[in-house]
């Protein structure tokens, strides 16, 4: 039971590492500068606030899209992400479900400050997934492997 409880903790602190290495990262890199974000992080908001949030999670999910355009801070913090999950889970077995909620966190983060207060559309939610397809799944892998790269160095 004690092996089952301290896995689970593992794959947990791995998943969210990651989520916050990758916000972190994509936010200071992209739109935000220090004083900002410790704004943000203290509780107060800034205009557009949302607007910049969605941009920031778009662009992590549209890493081969990006890379095209000769921008290449999704794959490098995705990488990095993933890498450093990898390192924290000691498991190359859990880095499977951690990529994927990684991804599926960033998405419904993504389409929801997009919709910006609006109502949900379950219909504009699947045709979504469906123009991203390539990219999440790409994200998915820029994730995963680093993750089980990491996971190997550190493995138990």
């Amino acid at each position: 039971m004690k092996d089952v409880t301290s896995l689970l903790k593992r794959t947990i602190i791995a998943l969210v590492v990651a989520i916050i290495i990758v916000v972190l990262l994509a936010a200071l890199q992209l739109y935000m500068d220090v004083i900002t974000l410790a704004a943000v992080l203290i509780g107060g908001i800034i205009p557009n606030m949302m607007i910049q949030l969605s941009m920031i999670f778009e662009l992590l999910l549209k890493p081969y899209s990006l890379a095209l355009h000769s921008l290449y801070l999704p794959l490098i913090t995705l990488v990095v992400a993933g890498f450093v999950s990898g390192l924290v889970s000691k498991n190359r077995v859990k880095m499977l479900p951690v990529s994927i909620l990684v991804i599926i966190i960033l998405f419904l983060c993504y389409f929801l400050l997009s919709m910006a207060g609006g109502a949900f559309d379950f219909s504009a939610l699947l045709s979504e997934i469906q123009t991203m397809a390539i990219d999440l799944g790409i994200a998915f892998f820029l994730l995963f492997i680093p993750g089980i790269i990491g996971a190997s160095i550190t493995q138990e």
